[in-house]
């Protein structure tokens, strides 16, 4: 049972059973969270620009093709692995001060991406990035929850979900237009980084202005805990990531047994741990609530769609129609900047539709993938960049009213003590949600040979089923779910 935000924690959850009852604020302005919202579009920034720059990577350093596969998995994996981590120490230390500091490594590493002499060293400041961005990006949703109910919290989960698309956006295009240019005698390529860093910087300067937040009581760092949960998602990200460039071989499918091994070793040692009356990594009271399954679950469904699509639309109509990495991405912009929109507006619609916005939302999905495959199947030829737009508009709509509510529905089942387990477990889901959506759309044309419009369909057709999926957990989260005071 929840009320006004807080959940009810029964004598089965030692974890949190012991920690005072605070009244959060009101109402906390949305400004005061800026310097934090904005991490979430540099970390997304980050990963999309730096794909576009692939071919200027192989001109520059003669990278083959495992080591530019490596400069986007060296910021993938270690974000994945070390995002729950992250958040229990945000809990333990303070999330003002694990944002900072994260953010601080991401900045250091940026810069170093931008000077790397060789592809090995722009991997290795990858890697520190990744870290970087694992240890500030829990700290936000963890710091909005636990500083804000009601529609100060609406307003500031939205704008984490904008400023996500916005990266998003912003690399695509921005990493489009730098990729082949040279600034004062600075390769493109390295332009991205710097832009990384400055943005980085403004969320620095700005983080002070957020409402600090720690748990109740001390947090101890459950360190077997943390090393089980990252050997685990270590192995199966990695699996998943180079599975289709190996082949599928044999060493794929060991490291995804042995890293369901060790995960099943975790939630038993967990278990063990929570039994005990001690704090685990991943308390298991929590997370065998059936609304934060269904909640992870919708959102890991979500996403995978998500990427399958705003992956394969740059690359199709860049192989089939010849557009160049700026008119690919430009063909995106209105998508993203329809979906910040609306991201921006969510607590008045919120307030008017309740708890049914997430389904009107994955509904607006429905329709405008519909419409968008209808369009490339009619008018597939160079003027696609104004034909697509009706539906992407549409399709950003209802996207946005899909991840706020969808971020809400996990946020708000776990407890408040617990914060930065809530912001670690929907981000590593995200993150991870995304990885394999590319690799599913790569994994299903490279086997089929599809390029062009079949390739774009395919990733349409795909993210309609998986919408499918999200409606029908949705109607089962909105079902259960308290009805919104007005």
């Amino acid at each position: 049972m929840r009320n006004a935000g807080h959940m009810t924690v029964t004598a089965s959850s030692p974890t949190v059973a012991s920690a005072p009852v605070r009244t959060l604020p009101a109402a906390t302005p949305t400004w005061r969270y800026l310097g934090f919202l904005i991490g979430p579009g540099v970390g997304s920034f980050a990963f999309n620009a730096v794909t576009v720059t692939m071919p200027q990577l192989q001109d520059a350093f003669a990278a083959s093709e495992t080591q530019r596969e490596l400069v986007i998995a060296g910021y993938g994996m270690p974000f994945a692995v070390l995002l729950i981590l992250g958040g229990r120490l945000g809990d333990r230390f303070g999330r003002h001060a694990l944002y900072t500091a994260g953010m601080g490594l991401f900045l250091a590493s940026s810069l170093a991406c931008a000077a790397s002499p060789t592809i090995d060293v722009l991997i290795a400041a990858r890697i520190v990035q990744g870290i970087g961005a694992a240890l500030c990006t829990p700290q936000v949703l963890a710091s909005i929850q636990a500083t804000s109910t009601g529609t100060a919290r609406v307003r500031a989960i939205a704008g984490f979900g904008a400023s996500g698309g916005i990266g998003a956006a912003a690399g695509q295009v921005l990493g489009g237009a730098l990729a082949g240019s040279t600034l004062a005698g600075v390769s493109g390529w390295r332009l991205v980084y710097l832009v990384a860093a400055l943005a980085a910087l403004a969320a620095i300067v700005l983080a002070p202005f957020a409402p600090r937040s720690r748990a109740h009581e001390a947090v101890t760092i459950d360190v077997a805990g943390a090393l089980e949960l990252g050997v685990g998602v270590l192995l199966i990200a990695a699996a998943v990531t180079f599975g289709p460039a190996v082949g599928w071989t044999w060493p794929v499918f060991a490291a995804l047994a042995l890293g369901a091994a060790v995960l099943v070793a975790l939630w038993t040692h967990q278990d063990r741990i929570e039994r005990s009356g001690r704090v685990p990594l991943l308390p298991p009271s929590i997370l065998r609530l059936r609304a934060l399954q269904r909640g992870l679950l919708a959102a890991g469904l979500f996403f995978v769609g998500y990427a399958a699509v705003l992956y394969v639309i740059p690359r199709a109509v860049e192989a089939g129609l010849g557009y160049d990495s700026l008119a690919a991405g430009l063909l995106l912009l209105p998508f993203a900047t329809v979906f910040a929109i609306v991201s921006l507006s969510l607590a008045p619609i919120q307030r008017r539709l309740g708890e049914r916005t997430l389904v009107w939302g994955v509904c607006l999905q429905l329709v405008a993938l519909t419409g968008f495959s209808a369009t490339v199947l009619v008018a597939w030829g160079p003027a696609l960049i104004w034909w697509a737009q009706p539906a992407l508009i549409v399709l950003g709509a209802g996207q946005a009213l899909v991840f706020s509510p969808l971020t809400q529905a996990v946020v708000r089942e776990v407890p408040v003590e617990a914060a930065g387990l809530s912001g670690g477990m929907f981000s590593t889901v995200q993150q991870l949600a995304l990885s394999l959506g590319v690799i599913a759309i790569g994994a299903l044309t490279s086997a089929t040979g599809w390029a062009g419009r079949a390739e774009l369909l395919s990733g349409s057709v795909l993210d309609v089923v998986l919408a499918t999926g999200v409606l029908t957990l949705a109607v089962a989260i909105t079902a259960r779910a308290p009805r919104q005071r007005r």
